[in-house]
């Protein structure tokens, strides 16, 4: 019995093409702030009262970017990058105006949802995110992405 060719070529392809396919890995959230802590990426500051120090959520594990009661720590204007002092950091703030939910096709890594670049200018590409979408009644919008240095660039 001969077997066609187009068989063979079909059945190979049929086999390898799942091999192909890296599964996409979900951001990884942080959990529970340390006590004390707020967010810079929610726009935490140390203007705050209850605020001691900035967190930034990197990689599943909250990090301290900035100790409110150091003489270094950033007054409360809302930009934790201001002080420039050891672990400053310089908030992304995105305008989610128009935003809504249930976007479909799901996002899949490098293509993130905006919240995801909502924290350190310097650190929010770590996740493994390339571009940042925000979800509005017309679909997915492109809303900032990483540039060539590894930064969040708020697209215009």
């Amino acid at each position: 019995m001969k077997i066609p060719l187009c068989f063979i070529a079909a059945a190979a392809v049929a086999v390898l093409a799942p091999a192909g396919c890296d599964p996409i890995a979900e951001p990884r959230l942080c959990g529970q702030i340390p006590q004390g802590g707020c967010p810079v990426g929610r726009g935490g500051t140390c203007g705050d009262a209850a605020c001691r120090a900035l967190y930034d959520c990197l990689e599943g594990a909250w990090t301290e970017v900035a100790r409110c009661d150091s003489p270094e720590a950033p007054a409360g204007d809302g930009d934790a990058g201001v002080g420039g002092g050891p672990g400053a950091c310089e908030v992304v703030t995105l305008d989610r105006s128009g935003e809504a939910a249930g976007c479909t096709p799901a996002l899949q890594q490098p293509d993130c949802p905006a919240a995801a670049a909502e924290n350190c200018v310097d650190t929010a590409c770590w996740t493994g995110c390339i571009d940042f979408f925000l979800c509005t009644e017309e679909g997915w919008r492109a809303i900032a992405y990483c540039d060539e240095q590894g930064r969040v660039t708020v697209t215009p």
